[in-house]
C-alpha cells in the first residue's frame, strides 16, 4: 500500500511539473496555433491538454518498475529515484497532496457532469418546441436567431425560426451544412471531454485553450461547407458576418462547451480564414517531439529535487 501511495504522489507532482511546463508554453507560443493549418492544429491541443496526465502517468510507472525490478543500491543511485518508496506516513505532506489531487478530479468532474445532466434537461424541454424537417435537422419555434449541434452519441442540429425567416435559402445551406460538419465530426462529445482536461489548467489558460479548439473546430466546419456544399469562400463569410450581426442584439440560446453552434464565435479569424488573408502552415513535427521528450526528462529530473524541497518545507 505505502508503495501505491508513494506512486500516486509521484503521478501528482509530475502532473503538476508537465501541466506547468505546458501553461508556460502555451502562454509564450499563444499567437502561433493562429498560423497553424487547423486539423495538425486540433491535435496539438489535444496532444496539450493530455500531456500532463500521460507524462503522469509514464514517469509513476518508470518509478514503480525501478524501485520493484532493482536492488536498494542500485535504487540509491538511480538517475531518479524517490526515497523511502515503501514507507508512507499518512500523516504528512504527502497525504496532503493526494487529498488535494482527489478533491480536484472529483470537482471538476462533477461540475462538468452537472452541466451535462442540466444541458440534457433544456435539450428535453427544446424538443416540445422541435419539428423535423429534414434527416437529423429539427426547427425550434423560437425568435431568436440560433443554430446549433447537439448530442454525444444520436446528434441533431436544430435551427430556430427566427434564423431560417431572417435567412435566404442559400444562407441556409452554408448554416446547415456548417451544423452538419459538427455532427459529423462528432464535436459536442470532443468538445465536451477537452473542455474536461482544459479544466485542469489556470482559469485564463483554460478558457485561451479553449477558445483555440473552438476556433479549429469552427474552421474545420467551414472547410466541410467549402468542399461538400460546393459554395464560395465569400458566401460563407457573408453568411458568418450576418449573422453575428443577428446575434448582436441578444445571446444564441446555446452552452458552448456543451454544444457546437453557428455564431459569431471567433469571428474575425474565420472570416479571415475563409477570404485567404490568414495563411496557415503545417505544425513542425520534430519540435513537438523534442517538446514532448523534454517535457518527460524535467519531470524525471525534477522529482528528486521536488521531493527534498517539500520533505525540507514540511518534514515527516
Amino acid at each position: 500500500m505505502a508503495i501505491w501511495l508513494n506512486t500516486f504522489a509521484i503521478a501528482v507532482i509530475t502532473f503538476f511539473i508537465a501541466n506547468l511546463a505546458v501553461s508556460l508554453m502555451v502562454s509564450v507560443l499563444d499567437q502561433r496555433f493562429l498560423g497553424m493549418e487547423v486539423e495538425p492544429r486540433k491535435t496539438i491541443l489535444w496532444l496539450l491538454v493530455a500531456i500532463p496526465w500521460c507524462v503522469a502517468v509514464l514517469v509513476s510507472s518508470y518509478f514503480l518498475y525501478k524501485f520493484s525490478s532493482l536492488d536498494p543500491f542500485s535504487w540509491s543511485t538511480a538517475y531518479a529515484h524517490w526515497h523511502h518508496m515503501d514507507v508512507y506516513a499518512v500523516f504528512s505532506w504527502h497525504s496532503i497532496t493526494l487529498l488535494l489531487a482527489l478533491l480536484g478530479i472529483a470537482y471538476v468532474l462533477t461540475r462538468k457532469i452537472s452541466l451535462l445532466l442540466k444541458h440534457k434537461n433544456e435539450l428535453l424541454l427544446l424538443s416540445g418546441f422541435a419539428r423535423e424537417i429534414e434527416r437529423q435537422v429539427y426547427e425550434l419555434e423560437l425568435p431568436q436567431a440560433c443554430a446549433f449541434t447537439s448530442g454525444f452519441l444520436t446528434k441533431h442540429c436544430y435551427i430556430t425560426s427566427g434564423m431560417l425567416n431572417a435567412t435566404t435559402v442559400q444562407e441556409q445551406a452554408v448554416i446547415l451544412g456548417h451544423e452538419k460538419a459538427h455532427a459529423k465530426n462528432n464535436d459536442p462529445l470532443k468538445k465536451w471531454l477537452f473542455s474536461i482536461l482544459a479544466a485542469f489548467f489556470l482559469p485564463s489558460l483554460t478558457a485561451r485553450l479553449k477558445l483555440h479548439m473552438t476556433l479549429a473546430m469552427e474552421q474545420a466546419a467551414d472547410n466541410a461547407v467549402l468542399s461538400e456544399e460546393n459554395i464560395s469562400s465569400t458566401m460563407v463569410a457573408a453568411t458568418l458576418v450576418k449573422v453575428a450581426r443577428l446575434n448582436a442584439a441578444e445571446a444564441p440560446l446555446v452552452n458552448n462547451e456543451l454544444v457546437a453552434n453557428f455564431g459569431a464565435d471567433v469571428l474575425e479569424q474565420r472570416v479571415y480564414f475563409l477570404l485567404g488573408r490568414l495563411e496557415l502552415k503545417p505544425v513542425n513535427k520534430l519540435l513537438t517531439l523534442i517538446f514532448i521528450v523534454l517535457i518527460i526528462v524535467a519531470s524525471l529530473s525534477a522529482i528528486d529535487s521536488v521531493h527534498h524541497l517539500m520533505e525540507t518545507i514540511f518534514s515527516h
